[in-house]
C-alpha cells in the first residue's frame, strides 16, 4: 500500500507495463526455450488435468495418471 492508499487498477497496469519494457530492453526475454516455435498447448484439446499431466511427464512417474482420464 502506497502512502496515498492501494494502488488503483491503472496505476497497477502502468507499473506492469514499465517493469515488461524494462525487461524486454534489456534482452531478459532473448533466447527464451521455444522462441518462435508454436506453443504446443494450443494445438491440444482442452483437457482440465493439463498441468498434472505435464508435471508427471516432467518427473518421468508412471501409472500414476490413469485416474485422470
Amino acid at each position: 500500500m502506497s502512502a496515498q492508499g492501494p494502488l488503483t487498477e491503472r496505476a497497477i497496469q502502468i507499473i506492469a507495463d514499465n517493469k515488461i519494457r524494462a525487461a524486454i530492453e534489456a534482452g531478459e526475454f532473448d533466447n527464451l526455450p521455444g522462441l518462435g516455435k508454436p506453443a504446443a498447448i494450443f494445438d491440444e484439446p482442452y483437457d482440465p488435468h493439463w498441468w498434472i499431466r505435464r508435471k508427471l511427464r516432467r518427473e518421468s512417474l508412471t501409472g500414476i495418471a490413469e485416474g485422470l482420464r
